[in-house]
């Protein structure tokens, strides 16, 4: 058998651009409890300084959710600018399920972390995925 070439690896990582035209992947948490109150996760923001939120979008999750609600925020314990507001997850009723959340800020922010916050715990075991979207001006800044 002949040599097929080097060998490749497929990871999940931010997208790098060197324009702010394009809608990038900044930041991803995956597995978030939604069984318990408070901050759950930190996303972390990926290759970016200065950037706004377009898309927020919660999927992947593991039981039909009937009273959780969650959001994502700049500052831990729900602080500093809600990004997304704590809302019901009612939306998420398997892990086929995609529901983008309403932004609720738009402003450029600098946080290099968000926080997933849960409001109301499911009162079950369950989790689900958060992706951030959005525009990076960095190179701008």
């Amino acid at each position: 058998m002949s040599n097929p070439g080097p060998a490749s690896t497929t990871t999940i990582h931010p997208s790098n651009l060197a324009s702010n035209q394009a809608i990038r992947l900044l930041g991803v948490a995956t597995g978030v409890n939604v069984n318990a109150t408070g901050d759950q996760a930190v996303i972390q923001i990926n290759n970016s300084t200065n950037y706004s939120v377009s898309n927020v979008v919660f999927t992947n999750a593991s039981t039909s959710l009937t009273t959780a609600a969650a959001g994502v925020f700049t500052a831990p314990s729900a602080g500093g600018t809600a990004i997304v507001a704590n809302a019901a997850l009612s939306a998420l009723t398997g892990s086929t399920v995609v529901s983008q959340r309403t932004v609720a800020s738009t402003a450029t922010q600098s946080a290099q972390n968000l926080y997933v916050n849960v409001g109301t715990a499911q009162g079950a075991a369950a989790t689900i995925d958060v992706y951030v979207y959005g525009y990076d001006f960095s190179t701008y800044s």
